[in-house]
């Protein structure tokens, strides 16, 4: 694998890079959360739908750029910088894939073009009351009814889902606690019987929980077969790990540029604080972690593409992704000393994000029970 950027994703990665700075800065993150009631910036995501970064992998005869999650790696990294808060991972990655791939050629015609224009946003309903992530745990039940389904039960930490136009929402049809029985459906955020209830967490980013009672969906708001839904949605979560991994490596590497440069300026003893041994030694581990979670999330990507078997490497990127971020963000605090977990400090924007970046999408507890599963379940699959 070459390592090396493309020409096209270097200047890809300079115009996120140019406009992230300008849109973006930490004051602005401050203000989405205080003063945002649905946690991101609608006329930021119209500009997103402008430059094409929402139809970056959703098939040119759908309107989109037919690009791969490689490309969309370089990309997502740089919001990561800025802990840009958007729904982009849940609209332009998970619902982007799953309909392309797993929607019927109406869903695909009907609705890809309205995600690449922005007029589409999608959260997911995944998580229930459990602390389990694993597909068996899913109990919200989608009963047959004369006209499609009927919907009842929980989802937790849905996010952004008060801005949402559109809810994924996994549901058990058939066999209970089996990854088998599940299946997926698209639903009108303002359907009768849905409502939301805030959840506020150490990160402020806008999650909710989302109470579905008989909540009746058409047939045709299925994705994929039924009962099949893990098969459809396994594939489009896999790539929206990898990308939310990018994005976690970008915060990564901003929060060691900022412990780096502190680390210059603050001077104690009569020496900055960076010439001492500890100080060096603290931010070497973080640079060689977060430059072994980026290269890993970028050979995971490439593979991706390549169409090749990496649940396994999937796993293995978001579990050392999770680890190395709320690492990165506890001991890059630590140099700050005191001052690292005051409210004014830029680097608390990334401190109180870190452990919610481990857990999300799946603890690390779950992604080392998938690579354990890859490893004794089947022949090992070692990609080069």
């Amino acid at each position: 694998m070459d390592i090396k950027l493309t020409e096209e994703q270097s200047q890809l990665q300079d115009m996120a890079s140019r406009f992230m700075d300008k849109e973006c800065s930490f004051d602005f993150v401050r203000r989405m959360e205080q003063e945002s009631d649905i946690g991101f910036c609608r006329d930021m995501w119209a500009q997103f739908a402008q430059m094409g970064w929402l139809g970056m992998i959703v098939p040119e005869e759908f309107d989109g750029m037919g690009m791969g999650i490689l490309d969309l790696v370089v990309l997502i990294r740089e919001l990561g910088r800025h802990v840009c808060p958007s729904p982009f991972l849940y609209t332009a990655v998970l619902a982007a894939d799953l309909i392309a791939n797993s929607g019927s050629e109406d869903q695909q015609r009907d609705l890809l073009p309205g995600i690449v224009a922005g007029d589409t946003i999608y959260a997911l309903g995944y998580q229930e009351y459990s602390r389990f992530f694993r597909p068996e745990h899913i109990k919200l039940r989608a009963e047959a009814h004369a006209d499609g389904y009927a919907l009842s039960g929980s989802k937790l930490f849905v996010e952004f889902a008060d801005g949402a136009d559109t809810l994924i929402v996994v549901a058990r049809t058939g066999e209970a606690d089996s990854c088998n029985g599940l299946s997926l459906f698209l639903v009108d955020r303002n359907s009768s019987g849905i409502s939301t209830k805030h959840m506020p967490t150490m990160s402020r980013d806008r999650h909710y929980q989302v109470d579905f009672d008989d909540v009746v969906v058409p047939a045709s708001a299925m994705v994929g077969e039924l009962n099949q839904g893990w098969d459809a949605l396994e594939p489009a979560l896999h790539k929206a790990v990898v990308a939310f991994c990018a994005y976690t490596n970008g915060a990564g590497f901003e929060m060691h540029e900022h412990a780096t440069q502190y680390a210059k300026e603050r001077v104690q003893f009569g020496r900055p604080i960076g010439q001492m041994q500890t100080i060096q030694g603290y931010l070497a581990q973080l640079i060689i972690e977060l430059y072994g979670a980026d290269m890993l999330t970028l050979f995971t990507a490439f593979q991706i593409d390549k169409d090749r078997h990496t649940r396994g490497y999937v796993a293995k990127t978001k579990a050392f992704s999770a680890e190395t971020v709320g690492h990165v963000m506890d001991v890059g605090s630590q140099i700050f000393g005191g001052m690292g977990y005051m409210e004014e400090q830029d680097t608390t924007l990334f401190l109180r994000r870190g452990k919610q970046y481990q857990l999300a999408l799946g603890g690390t507890e779950y992604w080392e029970d998938v690579i354990a599963e890859e490893i004794i379940d089947r022949e090992p699959v070692v990609l080069t």
